[in-house]
């Protein structure tokens, strides 16, 4: 019966952390500028539910390469010493944000989990989505205007340049209003005067980002863009 209680008497009973997180770029380069960390545990929801925060909730810059600590902090668990799912989303003006979720379970002080997240530069995620739009497009000269098959490979092509434009406004507007804010003040104005002009050349690479609707980007992607850059 002893045996069977030992848990009781755990030290990391409820504990989760520390946690040393490491970032590796895909391309094996070292930014200029930090990572943002935004770490976050969540308590499955009921019937669906997305659930409810519950704590490990931490924004800490990292620079690719270097390990940053996130400290071993009790959680609120329904089961103490159940696996409790911790999310960690990674940020960067010039890299997709990278979302890493894991069950971490209880563990002594003295020894931490160690992650590796590996981020890959948004330049190639929006070579991906468009070379998968293109090779829609191409299909779709395989077949008569008016068939079934042409209108769906039409369809899929939209919808991936509509997707791409999606992803270069999150990545401004992410850039903006999440990452922007955690830095230094100084540091804040060489992130912007590096990523302006790269921001609004994506921005303007894809005309039809400016739809909400994607119906209506089968005509706004032959025309040109309707809103200026913005920028931050």
């Amino acid at each position: 019966m002893l045996e069977g209680c030992t848990f009781l008497f755990d030290e990391a009973h409820g504990y989760r952390g520390p946690v040393e997180i490491t970032i590796k770029t895909e391309d094996g380069s070292i930014p200029q500028f930090p990572f943002l960390i935004d770490t976050g545990y969540a308590e499955p929801g009921g019937h669906g539910g997305s659930g409810h925060e519950r704590g490990y909730d931490y924004l800490k810059l990292a620079y690719a390469g270097k390990v940053v600590t996130f400290p071993r902090e009790r959680l609120d668990l329904l089961q103490p010493n159940a696996y409790a799912m911790v999310h960690f989303v990674v940020r960067h003006p010039n890299y997709h944000i990278q979302t890493l979720s894991v069950g971490l379970g209880p563990i002594d002080a003295d020894d931490p989990h160690k992650l590796t997240i590996t981020v890959k530069p948004f330049e190639d995620m929006m070579q991906v989505i468009a070379e998968r739009a293109e090779a829609f497009k191409i299909k779709r000269m395989q077949f008569q205007p008016d068939s079934r098959e042409y209108k769906s490979a039409d369809f899929i092509y939209q919808q991936e340049r509509f997707v791409l434009g999606r992803a270069i406004h999150r990545q401004i507007d992410k850039t903006r209003d999440v990452y922007l804010p955690e830095l230094p003040l100084t540091l804040q104005q060489e992130v912007i005067d590096k990523y302006q002009p790269i921001f609004k050349k994506w921005y303007y690479s894809v005309p039809e980002t400016d739809c909400h609707n994607q119906v209506l980007c089968k005509y706004r992607i032959l025309e040109p863009r309707r809103k200026e850059y913005e920028g931050f």
